[in-house]
């Protein structure tokens, strides 16, 4: 911590004026007021054992005050809500576990933004359609992939809205019963299906 440097020392006996107190007592009160501003600390002062548990909250952190640099090179994750990442590329060289979530569907279906990255079962006895929306009306990220999956004995074919280009081969049909295709979005209203698909 910074030395506190009081301006005036007397001995016994010293006649001391109103002005000297008075710098004394304000250097002090000067010191005291910096270090509840968080300054006059040298640098290591603080250490792990003086911060209290969730003492640093979020509130406390100034906008873009935690850097790169300021990190080490291999963190742990526990939070469960680390909120969204974003990168051009990650490079990953062990095993990612993932558990995708399913939308069980019954009848027609049109894709929802919350489809994102999920399976959409589709169960019914007859044919049925799943209708992939206009990019005004249902705005998924470009690269967006949903699975669909036929559950039932009614074949599913994919279309989309008028105004969405869904491209496929064969065709844009799940073949039979337990078929399954992956839409992936590939421009504002351009989609390909890539899977077990016929004509």
């Amino acid at each position: 911590m910074a030395q506190l440097t009081i301006p005036h020392t007397f001995s016994t006996g010293d006649t001391i004026s109103a002005v000297q107190n008075n710098e004394n007592n304000t250097a002090i009160k000067t010191f005291c007021e910096t270090l509840s501003a968080g300054g006059n600390f040298d640098a290591g002062a603080i250490n792990t054992e003086d911060i209290a548990n969730s003492a640093i909250t979020e509130a406390k952190i100034a906008s873009g005050a935690v850097t790169t640099a300021k990190l080490g090179t291999s963190l742990t994750l526990t939070t469960p809500n680390i909120g969204t990442a974003t990168a051009s590329s990650i490079a990953v060289t062990n095993n990612v576990v993932y558990h995708i979530q399913t939308n069980a569907t019954a009848g027609a279906y049109t894709l929802v933004l919350a489809d994102d990255g999920k399976i959409v079962e589709m169960n019914n006895g007859s044919g049925v359609t799943l209708t992939v929306p206009l990019n005004s009306s249902v705005a998924f990220p470009i690269g967006s992939q949903i699975t669909i999956l036929q559950t039932g004995a009614g074949q599913t074919t994919v279309a989309g809205a008028v105004g969405v280009t869904v491209n496929g081969t064969p065709g844009l049909k799940l073949r039979t019963t337990w078929s399954a295709a992956t839409l992936i979005k590939r421009a504002t209203d351009t989609w390909v299906i890539i899977g077990d698909l016929s004509a």
